[in-house]
């Protein structure tokens, strides 16, 4: 029997392959072949345990220095922390670890292979078993690319990505490839393929006091900036919201500061001249990439790292400073995270919206939905959707805020024979599933629910597209940090601050280092102009091009874009992954039963 684990490294680490012979002639080994030089499989002493590990690992020096008297810890690899904690502590030793990670362990003398994917799931981790194989990847194009195994691309988890803007676990684009959760774990023994969940979130008794918050937190957040600049970064990618700044502020006094920011912007636009702000205060040099005229190459670049749409059209921009970053350094920061963590994003501050209208006097609501019936359209927008949000449960709020495509738009959109496939269901349902793991993890306010998944389903989409963004680059992502989530989660819901204004809860922790304008300023993605794009919209979208895939319909495509580039309507996340998603197919053979539904 053989198996082949093929391991690649993601976000800047070297790739990896690993070839797992379980029986031969020769006897049982685990033969480790890495496709380039510099990089070293870690092992343990008898060399009966060894590691591959794909991201880095943000207490691996405080490990290392743990494990020093107890073995003999060679070099700095973080594998090699992985393999001695390994022998101490069993599968147990992943959750000690904590950063961005992916990991593939074998155990000569149990015949076990551990794999793992980091708690938040910042770094993906994909396998396939079957038939008693077994193959694995940080990447989804490695084990894509091994013959016979991924099957055709899954008609249900492009109607996800579409949906969601992500596909989420164990689903990916391809039928025969499944990918871990955060925070889950998979062994494989006798040619069988076990998973379990190591971590989640959960959502304990609040007994902190409000005011002891802000100290508490702020030590939080400087250990996890500390930890993952560990003397090492050299630059890093800024953007002019609250997380960067927090970030770069952060470094000061911890490390040494980034030399160099780098900033992708669409003809230097608000978010770029605030980055540019917030670097003259630090006194580092701002570097400004324009993405307005590079949308084709940071298309294909994308999908070719990511293997698969990827949802977001400010990614171009970051690609872009990201191939500028790869040319000067090898390490760099990045302030993500932080929306999800502590509570920032659209479906959150919506909620608090919600829960203060339905607080008002009975008399004050009533006044509102008179105004909301009465006033022109133009100026009761807000006032109008409160009082339809009203009564909405959370899961529905959500996906009303959250998703890119609503059930009621759904049939307009996909072609009779794509329907017929994909049936009624939808990727609603996996908002279900996610709202009732919130409830068993102790999430009793509609606000705990949302949090729980926004880091459940948001973050890892995000961190896996800034990744793709960022192939080749060592990206560390402080605000993105477990410990740092839980926290956050055993403050009490109300004491976490009004998202509206932007995390207060991140903004009392640090009111002194971050510029009381960025911290006031409301978060917002950095959204491309209808004129930048409109070329490579028009190429990729057009009619013959949508019709060819027969996935969606090529009239409510086209009546998308004209409404996009006229400004009556932002379409520009929607089109992105309908634009994405279309070029992918043009890539892939159609699944045999789209073909028969045809």
């Amino acid at each position: 029997m053989r198996s082949l684990v093929a391991f690649s490294g993601h976000a800047g680490v070297p790739s990896i392959a690993v070839s797992w012979t379980g029986m031969d002639a020769v006897g049982r080994t685990l033969v480790l072949a890495h496709t380039e030089a510099a990089v070293a499989v870690a092992t343990n002493e008898q060399r009966t345990v060894r590691a591959v590990l794909a991201g880095s690992l943000a207490n691996g020096r405080q490990l290392r220095t743990a494990l020093t008297g107890r073995h003999a810890v060679a070099g700095r690899d973080d594998a090699e922390v992985v393999a001695h904690l390994y022998e101490e502590r069993g599968i147990q030793c992943v959750k000690a670890l904590r950063g961005g990670f992916a990991l593939a362990l074998w155990d000569q003398r149990l015949q076990r292979l551990l794999i793992a994917r980091d708690q938040l799931g910042l770094v993906p981790l994909y396998y396939v078993a079957d038939d008693g194989r077994l193959a694995v990847a940080s990447r989804l194009p490695v084990v894509a690319a091994l013959p016979g195994l991924g099957g055709t691309w899954d008609a249900t988890a492009l109607d996800a990505f579409v949906t969601l803007g992500c596909v989420p676990p164990p689903a990916t684009f391809h039928t025969g490839i499944r990918q871990l959760g955060p925070g889950e774990l998979a062994v494989w023994e006798d040619g069988r393929l076990r998973t379990q969940r190591y971590w989640q979130l959960t959502f304990p008794e609040r007994r902190m006091l409000r005011s002891d918050v802000p100290a508490a937190l702020r030590e939080q957040v400087t250990d996890a900036v500390r930890l993952r600049q560990a003397g090492v970064v050299a630059g890093m990618l800024l953007s002019g919201g609250l997380d960067a700044a927090a970030v770069l502020a952060l470094t000061r006094g911890e490390g040494p500061t980034p030399a160099r920011a780098y900033t992708g912007t669409f003809a230097h636009d608000d978010d770029g001249r605030q980055a540019a702000r917030l670097a003259a205060r630090a006194g580092i040099e701002h570097v400004v990439v324009d993405a307005a005229h590079e949308w084709r190459t940071a298309i294909e670049a994308l999908l070719e790292a990511h293997g698969g749409p990827v949802a977001g059209p400010e990614l171009a921009a970051v690609h872009l400073a990201a191939v500028r970053a790869r040319a000067d350094v090898g390490v760099v920061l990045a302030g993500l995270g932080g929306e999800e963590v502590f509570g920032g994003s659209l479906p959150v501050r919506s909620a608090e919206q919600l829960r203060r209208y339905r607080d008002l006097p009975a008399v004050a609501r009533e006044a509102a939905e008179l105004w909301a019936r009465v006033a022109p359209a133009d100026w009761a927008t807000g006032v109008r959707r409160l009082v339809q949000d009203q009564r909405l449960a959370p899961l529905e709020l959500y996906g009303r805020r959250a998703c890119l495509l609503l059930p009621e738009e759904r049939r307009s959109l996909y072609t009779p024979e794509a329907l017929a496939v994909l049936g009624e269901a939808g990727p609603w349902s996996v908002l279900s599933a996610l709202f009732a793991d919130a409830v068993s993890c102790g999430a009793v306010d509609a606000l705990d629910a949302l949090h729980h998944v926004e880091l459940t389903l948001r973050l890892p989409a995000r961190a896996a597209a800034l990744g793709a963004a960022c192939a080749g680059l060592d990206v560390r992502i402080p605000l993105a940090d477990h410990r740092l989530a839980q926290f956050v989660a055993s403050v009490p819901a109300p004491r976490r601050g009004s998202a509206r204004e932007r995390q207060l809860l991140l903004r009392a922790a640090l009111k002194d280092a971050v510029p009381a304008a960025v911290a006031r300023r409301p978060h917002a993605v950095t959204v491309p102009p209808a004129s930048a794009w409109t070329a490579v919209l028009d190429e990729l979208l057009s009619p013959a091009r949508v019709a060819a895939q027969g996935f969606f319909r090529p009239e409510v495509v086209s009546r998308l874009r004209d409404e996009h580039v006229s400004g009556r309507r932002d379409h520009a996340a929607r089109l992105w992954a309908i634009m994405l998603a279309t070029h992918w197919l043009e890539r892939q053979p159609m699944p045999e039963a789209v073909r028969e539904a045809g």
